[in-house]
């Protein structure tokens, strides 16, 4: 029997929390991202094997608006320590493109989990990546922090979950369709909160 199994499955309801670099005019929208993850160390071994699948819609919730496929392979250099590498599939869909503008990321992290307690566990991650856009020329270099508290509810299989993650870009899209929102600096921030069910068998 496969190791790799489901470690969760959640649906995020995403509130106005996400604040991107530039000023401009607010537009309320409201979307759902529901995150599909498996992850397996292959039976207690220092390897790790990791894949989300993660729809998302936009328009409050009427349009399926993009689905990311993220494969990564990992090692435990310590019981809390990970690095980690791999890929990321971003296919934003349109009816007029379909996934034609899909971007393609590699990426390396670091990833520190600790678990304060039986009930409260602790995760910051370091990622990088190097996005390759379509259409554009020039790779886009992409810095993100993640800080990650969870809450696992006693007896029950359900978790609570916070979430704050910085995105920070390194260089600068001067030409095409992402010249301007592809810039030096923060490009933005997301706060949420999620209601997590483990799937995992025992």
């Amino acid at each position: 029997m496969s190791n790799f199994l489901p470690r969760r499955i959640a649906a995020c309801l995403l509130l106005p929390a996400t604040f991107a670099a530039t000023a401009g005019p607010v537009r309320d929208d409201f979307g759902v991202w529901i995150s599909n993850t498996y992850q397996t160390d292959f039976g207690g071994s220092p390897y790790l094997a990791f894949l989300e699948l993660a729809p998302r819609t936009k328009t409050d919730n009427d349009q399926f608006a993009q689905i990311i496929v993220r494969p990564l392979i990992g090692y435990k250099l310590t019981n809390k320590l990970q690095l980690w590498a791999g890929y990321t599939w971003q296919g934003e869909y349109s009816e007029q493109t379909d996934f034609e503008l899909a971007t393609n990321d590699a990426m390396q992290q670091l990833q520190w989990v600790d678990n304060w307690s039986p009930e409260w566990n602790f995760q910051y991650r370091f990622r990088l990546e190097q996005r390759f856009f379509s259409e554009e020329d020039n790779v886009a270099h992409r810095m993100r922090h993640r800080f990650r508290l969870v809450y696992s509810i006693p007896d029950s299989k359900a978790y609570l979950i916070g979430i704050d993650e910085l995105f920070v870009y390194f260089n600068s899209l001067d030409d095409g369709r992402l010249a301007r929102s592809v810039q030096t600096g923060i490009n933005q921030n997301r706060s949420y909160v999620a209601w997590v069910i483990n799937l995992r068998r025992n």
